[in-house]
């Protein structure tokens, strides 16, 4: 009478841990498939260069037109550094304006043509009357105003950022350089970098 009392209970045993297995088996299954079935065309996986100033360099004069507003270092231009994570898309490929509950499609950033009220989607251009541009240099001990200028003065042949950043599209062309310490400008092919 033990003998079978000892195999039943092996046998409920065998029974529960299996039962345990499959229950495992199907839940990694769901996560797999839910894991899948979200990444479509609305999520985008951004690639990070882990590339030498040098080949940053190189690979700068080979840039798309649509890549203009990526600074050297992979980051969108005119965005302060402290908010360079609020740009990106959700995953609703939208971009909501840093100021208000508003969205746009995230194709609509940068795109020339000021759609949020606050002037927040475009960082890079001068579409946007209310917006500010961040220059790439950033000091977090300065105040941010020595690091900003009206988006008004952005691309408009005149180097106001101490670093040039302003003036991505002028680039060997005839710019105005930034002011020096006597007052005067002059004129360069490539805004000269006069950040301390």
């Amino acid at each position: 009478m033990t003998g079978t009392m000892g195999l039943k209970k092996k046998k409920n045993i065998i029974i529960l841990t299996l039962c345990m297995v499959i229950c495992f088996i199907l839940y990694q299954l769901y996560f797999f498939l839910t894991i899948t079935s979200e990444a479509g065309d609305n999520n985008r996986v951004v690639p990070v260069l882990h590339l030498d100033h040098e080949e940053v360099e190189a690979l700068t004069h080979r840039r798309s037109e649509a890549d203009k507003f990526i600074s050297t270092n992979g980051l969108i231009r005119g965005v302060l550094f402290t908010q360079i994570s609020k740009y990106r898309p959700d995953y609703n490929n939208e971009f909501q304006c840093l100021k208000s509950e508003q969205k746009i499609p995230f194709d609509q950033v940068n795109d020339d043509y000021c759609d949020c009220a606050d002037g927040t989607d475009e960082p890079s251009t001068n579409a946007c009357v209310n917006g500010t541009f961040y220059c790439e240099t950033q000091h977090r001990n300065k105040q941010i105003s020595f690091n900003s200028i009206p988006s008004s003065q952005v691309n408009d042949g005149i180097c106001d950022c101490c670093d040039g950043s302003d003036e991505m599209k002028h680039e060997n062309k005839k710019l105005l350089s930034q002011s020096s310490s006597r007052f005067f400008r002059f004129y360069v092919v490539k805004c000269p970098n006069n950040c301390k």
